[in-house]
């Protein structure tokens, strides 16, 4: 393997899991101090017979805290059954949408509490999606990559290069809160072919260019696009602090005239931020795919009075899926990436496998290099901790603890070196027609996930939140 081939792979750190004591949660530590206060008063006032007698006190939260159920402690699922069982309750599972309340500048989508305001960048153009509860500003641009996987290893190390160079500016910028890439899967591939067709065949056209018309037509209902966007949300000021509002949206389109040059100097194909035109078509494609197939997207025309910004017509959320307007989605948590040196380009079975309608998410929350540090020394000094107390008590530390102090530590030798630190989240939606197919899809999404040497997990409960931070790209938080 030559050098360039060694360069193009990635790595990522394991997933942590530390704990207040011994890997154990706040919750558990809670639950077992209770055991332990309610087994020694009872042994204390009647001995073995009082610990008998009081086993429902102490045996309940003991297995609450040591249970796990699909790989999560009990404990820690009573706050998403208990969570949704009262929105089931309130009937909150449900959204539809009130035509009294839609305008052309402001959006109210299912899972956002507060409502977006929608401006206008008077130099970019971009739609600035104004969030007054976080005080934030999103905007999304439309981007796209060519020929990676087939280009030579230097091209791709070159690019790849270029990327994490633009990550680390990012992290340099404390307005940056977060950045978000989404690269989705859509119907309507044979879109530009159709509108093309339509301008330029003859009204007398012979029999040969009819049969190239059906052929358009089928084209029309089985072929696919994909799409990226680079969603970014700056931080503007708070009411009451120094800079008005004509001074932040100047600052904010500074800083999103940099990000596109610093995409264009990644070797990204940077076709423009999204405007308030274009959002409409991007939340259509987004809850109602099959409307927007049927629909002429490029006929939209940037005369004529603004679009109305209209998210889904109806919501109805499950416990493990949610259905928009047209189509049933399910949304998985990426629990680990590849535990290894992975080649960059390791995501294509789930980017490009067919047999289902994906949409990935990346969502990352730049840190300073100052709080970064801070977080992994706290991180070293709990891993000493419990390193201490497992020797203290007789217990091995296994791999896993060991590998995640090598994650710590390269963590720290990066930072050092000049590279910058981030939180990544990563999301798939699995989306399709009816709940017979997602099921299909969600199992070729599985396949396609271990071919990725990616560990999913399918979310419950929490399907309407996590569909809004996965699907639609304004670089929501995701906790």
């Amino acid at each position: 393997m030559t050098d360039a081939q060694a360069a193009a792979t990635v790595q990522f750190g394991r997933l942590e899991r530390r704990g207040l004591l011994l890997g154990l949660s706040v919750a558990q530590t809670a639950a077992l101090s209770v055991v332990l206060v309610v087994v020694v008063a009872a042994e204390y006032v009647a001995g073995v017979v009082g610990v008998l007698v009081a086993a429902p006190l102490w045996a309940i939260p003991a297995a609450a805290a040591l249970v796990q159920v699909a790989g999560r402690p009990v404990l820690s699922w009573l706050p998403v059954v208990t969570h949704w069982g009262v929105r089931r309750a309130l009937a909150q599972h449900r959204y539809l949408v009130r035509p009294s309340r839609v305008t052309a500048s402001q959006l109210e989508l299912p899972g956002i509490r507060a409502r977006l305001a929608v401006i206008d960048g008077p130099k970019t153009g971009a739609a600035l999606v104004h969030d007054r509860s976080e005080s934030t500003i999103t905007a999304i641009l439309s981007v796209s990559g060519s020929g990676f996987l087939l280009a030579e290893p230097g091209s791709q190390d070159h690019r790849v290069t270029g990327w994490g160079r633009l990550l680390a500016g990012l992290c340099q910028q404390p307005a940056v809160v977060r950045v978000q890439v989404l690269a989705r899967c859509v119907l309507g591939g044979a879109a530009p072919v159709r509108r093309w067709w339509a301008e330029h065949a003859l009204t007398n056209a012979p029999w040969a260019a009819r049969v190239l018309a059906e052929l358009v037509a089928d084209a029309e209902q089985v072929s696919d696009r994909h799409e990226t966007f680079l969603a970014l949300a700056i931080r503007t000021p708070k009411p009451g602090q120094r800079g008005g509002s004509s001074a932040s949206l100047a600052v904010v389109e500074r800083q999103l005239t940099a990000v596109a040059e610093a995409a264009r100097a990644a070797d990204l194909d940077v076709h423009g931020w999204i405007t308030s035109r274009r959002l409409p078509v991007l939340l259509r494609a987004t809850y109602d795919p099959q409307g927007a197939a049927r629909a002429d997207t490029g006929s939209l025309s940037e005369e004529g009075p603004p679009p109305v910004l209209v998210g889904p017509a109806g919501v109805q959320e499950a416990w493990a899926s949610i259905r928009t307007d047209s189509s049933h989605h399910a949304v998985y948590w990426v629990v680990e990436w590849p535990r290894s040196a992975v080649h960059a380009g390791f995501l294509q079975p789930l980017l490009l496998a067919p047999g289902a309608h994906r949409a990935l998410s990346l969502t990352a929350q730049p840190l300073p290099p100052g709080v970064a540090l801070r977080e992994i020394r706290r991180a070293r000094v709990e891993h000493a901790a419990d390193s201490a107390q497992r020797a203290r008590i007789g217990q091995l530390e296994d791999e896993a603890t060991r590998a995640e102090v090598a994650d710590v530590v390269r963590r720290e030798q990066e930072l050092v070196a000049g590279h910058g630190d981030l939180r990544l989240v990563g999301l798939l939606t699995v989306s399709a027609p009816t709940l017979v197919e997602l099921d299909a899809a969600c199992a070729a999404t599985e396949s396609a996930a271990a071919q990725a040497m990616c560990e999913i997990r399918r979310l419950v409960g929490q399907q309407g939140q996590a569909f809004t931070a996965a699907a639609v790209p304004l670089a929501r938080r995701v906790s």
